[in-house]
């Protein structure tokens, strides 16, 4: 039982961010990381333990509430009991195997358990290791299945880190990031369908987000590509590192039109916004989306090992020769971990519902309160505040967030910023206690006033 703000320790910050012993280890990594792993704008300080009270503690004797959740791994909290007992008994019963080969039955409940829990026609699992892996396999059997050889993908999702997505690997930065990127062919982009910002109308909106529904249909596939060379559609359902944009209920009616006039899959990757972090199961269900491949990964682990999964229907997966499997994929461990973890997700799911009416009524006044917060948006255990220059032309303002998430650290609020970003993210666990969450919010509002005036 989760207990009362009362009885429990606050957020307490009491040294210069970093702290002194937090940045000795910084000037130690600087020394033998590579710079993606020097992340102390960001992050500005050293972990030193985590406690079942959502709460992080530095090596300076900061905390923090916990707002990152393992990046959604961690949807239960840091140590969820019957996910750690499983995993262990797991373990100690079968060791490491490669459970592609050497099946144990743990391999098939799983199977069955998230074929249960998923909706319209899927009925066929595929097992993955990462999200990345998952998307790059739902590529694959949508490209086997029908026999095309294109995506249409949406700009701004995050599809995972290997090098064939690198192209489609977008988040809520301001600039390109680099030439990393690698124009592969066989992927087609239309711009992310949201009423908040839009390539195709100015002003403060809100838009008709159907408006990339036409330019698929009467632009993309009259000048781009034809539409009988399309396998499948791309999409992620709540799309997390872009800003935690939604599409609305016409643009969802518009593309399953244009997925059954034109023979498409529909691929939803809810790797992030699936098991519960939305809402619902599915972030798909707020729409009742019916996917023919869906992808799940990150929650889907429950705290405990990497845990990732196509999920499909017969026609698509039932007799393929696509090959997904690997080492590492579903191993013991990692199976008992995730089982544990679905006997959680009803009452986690209802816990979200609870923050999202709590973030709903704290955080989008700030949108009233402040003319350089543009927009709030909140889905389950999942929020975004929005930083504009101002609201009529929306340009992103990445100083002040970051001033803002400065400003959050300082009195014991930790969540997903960084320098070059103008959408500040939380992402706490499912489970958090609805109190430290208002408690949160509430001191977001002191930093807005703080760093906004």
């Amino acid at each position: 039982m989760m207990g009362t703000m009362s009885e429990r320790n606050y957020p307490r910050v009491t040294t210069a961010l970093p702290g002194p012993k937090s940045q000795e280890i910084f000037d130690r990594q600087s020394k033998v990381f590579y710079t993606q792993m020097q992340q102390g704008d960001m992050c500005p300080f050293i972990l030193d333990r985590k406690t079942d009270d959502e709460l992080l503690h530095d090596v300076d004797g900061n905390s923090f509430a916990n707002h990152i959740s393992a990046w959604g791994a961690s949807p239960y909290g840091a140590f969820p009991p019957s996910v750690r007992e499983a995993t262990i008994a797991a373990w100690d019963r079968y060791g490491m195997e490669i459970s592609c080969f050497i099946q144990s039955p743990p391999v098939t409940e799983l199977a069955e358990r998230l074929v249960a829990l998923a909706p319209g026609k899927l009925t066929r699992v595929a097992p993955t290791v990462t999200g990345t892996e998952a998307v790059e396999g739902a590529i694959k059997l949508a490209r086997e299945a029908t026999g095309r050889p294109m995506i249409l993908a949406f700009l701004g999702q995050y599809h995972g880190e290997s090098t064939y997505l690198a192209q489609s690997t977008s988040t809520e930065l301001s600039v390109n990031t680099s030439n990393a990127g690698v124009y592969a062919p066989g992927i087609v982009f239309a711009p992310y369908p949201s009423a908040y910002r839009t390539p195709f109308a100015k002003g403060a909106g809100p838009h008709d987000d159907t408006v990339v529904i036409d330019y698929i249909e009467h632009w993309l596939l009259r000048h781009q590509v034809e539409a009988s060379q399309i396998a499948g559609v791309l999409i992620e359902p709540i799309a997390g590192e872009l800003g935690v944009y939604a599409p609305s209920q016409g643009f969802w009616d518009g593309l399953n039109r244009l997925c059954r006039e034109h023979g498409w899959l529909l691929i939803c990757d809810e790797v992030q916004s699936g098991m519960g972090r939305s809402g619902p199961v599915w972030a798909g269900d707020l729409w009742g989306l019916e996917p023919d491949l869906l992808l799940v990964g990150k929650g889907f682990s429950a705290g405990g090992q990497p845990m990732a999964a196509i999920i499909g229907t017969d026609a698509v997966m039932a007799d393929t020769p696509v090959h997904t499997t690997g080492t590492y994929v579903w191993e013991p461990a990692a199976i008992a971990g995730a089982l544990a973890g679905l006997d959680l997700l009803e009452p986690a799911m209802a816990n979200a519902m609870e923050l999202e009416r709590i973030g709903r009524e704290v955080l989008t006044p700030l949108i009233e309160r402040h003319e350089r917060i543009g927009d709030v948006r909140q889905y389950g255990s999942w929020a975004a505040i929005e930083f504009v220059t101002d609201k009529e032309s929306k340009t992103p303002d990445t100083e002040s967030q970051f001033a803002f998430h400065r400003a959050a650290l300082r009195r014991g609020v930790f969540a997903i910023s960084a320098p070059e970003k103008w959408v500040y993210r939380m992402q706490p666990a499912l489970t958090m206690d609805p109190e430290l969450f208002r408690w949160s919010c509430e001191r977001l509002v002191e930093a807005a006033d703080e760093v906004l005036g």
